[in-house]
């Protein structure tokens, strides 16, 4: 994640009712306990980019994607989508099909 970026994870209930959000800078352990304590069953990763108006997912942005859902799995939690937002645009993995 770039310097000129924001990420946050937003804690969603069984209906995707907001729960809370947490910062995605923080150590995954510590993600982990606040999504437990909100008892989350899904999440949004948001990510809010400075350097330029087109909200294009990277390699990277992917991959974060991937990981997260394959460790939330055996919590039973689940990614409801990754949003990147930029500029006056927004991308979201779960209409483009990458989720």
């Amino acid at each position: 994640m770039a310097a000129t970026e924001t990420i946050e994870i937003i804690a969603l209930d069984d209906d995707w009712n907001l729960l809370g959000r947490i910062d995605g800078k923080g150590d995954w352990p510590g993600i982990v306990r606040a999504l437990l304590r909100m008892d989350s069953a899904w999440l949004i990763i948001e990510q809010q980019r400075m350097d330029g108006p087109f909200p294009i997912p990277r390699r990277e942005d992917i991959r974060l994607s991937r990981r997260v859902a394959h460790r939330l799995r055996p919590m039973e939690m689940k990614v409801a989508d990754h949003v990147i937002l930029s500029g006056k645009g927004r991308f979201s993995f779960r209409q483009a099909g990458l989720l």
